[in-house]
Parts: structure tokens; sequence; C-alpha cells
């Protein structure tokens, strides 16, 4: 009994170390399957030469002498490059293959770039004197409804990147030029408004928000998405004399260094506007509409919904009180599209009760309010003493107050009122508005 235990425990080793050991080399051969005739895979590129460019990979950038060139379109070359598979080498004259020849270089390598295949699914690369088709692989990032015509789309795409010229290639993303700009708290200041930071690791607003309002999530994936926005016209001259009119700056507070970007207006009469670098001693002539960090409120990263997140659940159906004066009805919210309600009492005017919950539940474009302020012990008072809609949901309850110019509703459970601007003069926010 003892023997045959031990035969059938080694038969189970010689099992799984037959699975393992085949697995693993069926695992092999798929990724070697995937690099397999790809002509730069395994190497670091970094060096590219075409044209009027020569970049150099320093530091994870690239460079054309003193100039940075752009991250994107140099990614997007290194991507394309990484992507090219050896089809067949082929014998011949190369002005066969090659009417109109394209020539690059890549690390210590001659490249000649040259015309389709017959068949349009390949073209001609020269590698030195050995003439190959090549193929890119992966997607092409563009919509086409006959397949036969990705492979020259996508060489179409890798060839224009080569007809770039250096003027093309220089980076206009601010942010770029700052490679370790590291910050775990980000100090706004404008001209005429309280300024106010940001502390990115622990995801806080200072001054913090108003009681029952919440901070965004990821406030600096918030701030960043807005800081790849920030767009150079070019770099001038660093000079004291740019600096006519401060409007604000953003101080990059990180742990060991500090980075400080002043915007300035080099002219009453003028909308030039530049980003100055005093301690580095840079200047750069920005584009106007891509200057939003500059700008933003602290509110921005405010969560300014008059229902928190935290308390809204998932429903197909749920049961809300309204009530005004002396009038009270229970309305079904039914989950659907567009909305549905249910109410025995009265008639529902369908238009103006799904306009009610835009603004009540933060639906389409009503996703946030345009501010948020706090409720006075003295204005709730007021409030309950007049004739106002008032609705409970969610075990919230809420009042509609229309005023000439912006609806405010006003989270009584919470005690924070959020307003929204507001010209639709047909919606009164009443009783009656919904329910006849």
């Amino acid at each position: 009994m003892k023997k045959n235990l031990s035969l059938v425990g080694i038969l189970i080793i010689l099992l799984i170390g037959t699975y393992f050991f085949h697995e693993k080399r069926i695992r092999s051969d798929f990724d070697k399957s995937l690099t397999k005739d790809l002509l730069f895979s395994g190497q670091d590129l970094h060096y590219i030469r075409w044209g009027d460019i020569e970049a150099t990979k320093k530091n994870q950038q690239w460079w054309s002498g003193a100039q940075l060139l752009s991250h994107n379109s140099l990614h997007q070359l290194e991507k394309q490059l990484y992507s090219i598979r050896q089809v067949k080498t082929i014998t011949g004259d190369k002005g066969t293959f090659f009417s109109t020849a394209l020539s690059f270089k890549v690390n210590n390598e001659d490249f000649l770039l040259g015309d389709l295949t017959f068949d349009r699914q390949g073209f001609y690369l020269a590698r030195g004197n050995q003439i190959m088709i090549a193929t890119i692989d992966g997607t092409s990032g563009e919509i086409t409804d006959d397949d036969t015509k990705l492979a020259e789309i996508k060489y179409q795409n890798f060839k224009k990147l080569f007809g770039l010229k250096l003027t093309n290639l220089i980076e206009t993303q601010l942010f770029r030029y700052y490679p370790l700009l590291s910050a775990g708290k980000i100090l706004i200041e404008l001209e005429s408004r309280p300024s106010f930071e940001l502390n990115l690791k622990s995801n806080e607003t200072v001054p913090p928000p108003i009681e029952g309002i919440s901070v965004h999530d990821k406030i600096g994936d918030k701030f960043i998405s807005l800081l790849t926005q920030v767009t150079l016209k070019k770099e001038v001259t660093y000079s004291e004399s740019i600096k006519k009119h401060l409007l604000g700056k953003i101080s990059f507070l990180g742990d060991h260094s500090s980075e400080i970007w002043e915007l300035w207006l080099n002219s009453s009469r003028s909308a030039d506007s530049y980003i100055v670098d005093s301690k580095n001693k840079r200047a750069w002539l920005m584009i106007g509409g891509t200057l939003k960090p500059f700008f933003v409120n602290l509110q921005d990263f405010w969560d300014k919904k008059v229902i928190p997140h935290s308390v809204l659940k998932p429903f197909s159906k749920t049961r809300v009180h309204f009530m005004q004066d002396d009038k009270s009805a229970y309305v079904n919210l039914i989950n659907s599209e567009p909305l549905g309600f249910e109410t025995s009492a009265f008639k529902v005017d369908s238009p103006k009760m799904s306009l009610l919950f835009e603004y009540l539940l933060n639906l389409g474009d009503k996703d946030q309010a345009d501010r948020v302020s706090q409720l006075t012990n003295s204005e709730k008072k007021i409030l309950l003493s007049g004739s106002h809609l008032r609705v409970e949901i969610f075990g919230q309850e809420i009042l509609f107050w229309k005023k000439q110019e912006e609806l405010i509703l006003v989270n009584l459970t919470r005690g924070f009122k959020a307003h929204f601007f507001y010209l639709n003069n047909s919606f009164l926010a009443t009783f009656a508005d919904v329910l006849k």
C-alpha cells in the first residue's frame, strides 16, 4: 500500500513538472513570437536623424542641440520604430523600390524608407545595403471601413513623421521643460483674489471646504491635467523689462526644492502674456486660453453637488416627498431614460419635473453647482418662514430658492447652499410648477 502511494506521489510530481515545463516553453515561444523580426526589438533608441533634425535622447527627453523636442511627437515616432517588423529580405536595384526614398538614421544605422509594395500591405525599407519588405504592427489610430487600407494608413502616418521640420517639433508644453518638477503642495496666487493651496499628498485644500462639502478625489490629477494644457508660443530672452504687470503666480512646493511660475503682462496695451521663471532666468511667450491653472478657483477642487455622492444610492425606483405651504405629495422617481414619475393625487409636468431633478441630482450639464456657500442660522430661519418648495430624497431635505439670476438649492440637512447661474424664467421651481 505504501509503495503504491509512493508511486502515485511520484507520478503526480512528474505530471506537475511536465505541465509547468510545457507551459513555460509555450509561454516562452509565445513571447518570442511577439518580438520575432521586429527591427528594433531590445534596442534602446537614443539617436534619430532626418532632414534638419538630429535628435538625441538625454534623461528620457529628446533634444536637437539645445532645443527640447516635442515629447508626444518623438514618443509616437519611437512607438512606430519599435513596431516595424521585417517580413522578408529581397534583392534588386534600389531604384526599383525607392522612387521617392526618404532617408533617416537610427542609432548608428542608415535607413531608406521606400514605396508601398504592389499589394499595398507592406513597404520597402533599406537597412544599410539590405533591402526588405516591412510592415508596422499595431493600430493606426484612424477609423476605416476597409481593412485592406490599414497597412497603407500606418505607412503614411510613419512617413508623415519623417516629414516634420525642426520648427514643427519644438516642445510647446511648458511642464516638459521641468522634468524633475515635483510638488507636494501647489500655492496659487492671483491678483485681487485670496490665494489658496492644494496639498496633493493629503488631497486637501487650504482653506478647507465649507461644512457639508468635500474635496474632489485626486485633486492632483485634476490640476496636472490643467497643467499639461499650458502651451507656449516660443521661449524668449529673460529680461526684467518683461515684468510690467504681475497677474499671478503658481508655486510648486516640493520636499527639497521649489519652482515658481510668474504670469506677467508685458504691456497694458497688449494681451501678450509671459510666464517667467526668475530663479532659473527663463521666460516664455504664452498662448492665451491655455493658462487656466492660474485662474482656477478654490471651489473648482470641491465636489459641489447638491446631494453628496456618499449619500446617493443606486435605485430603480425611490420615493420623493414634495412640500410647499399646505401642499404635500409623494412622487415615485423611476430611474429610466428619460426619468419617469408616478403619483396618484397630482398631474406631473414632466419637462419641468425632469429639469428639477437635473438640478437636484446634478445630471447632465448641471453635474456641479457653479459655487457653494455656507447656510447661516439666520438665513435658514428666513427661508423656512417663506414660501419655498422643499424636497426630501435620500435622507436629505432640499429647499429651492429662486432668485432673479440664480437658482439656489439649499441643503437644509447639511447646511450649505448650491448656487446655479440661472436665466430660464419659465421654470419657477415651485410645487405648482411641477405638480398640477
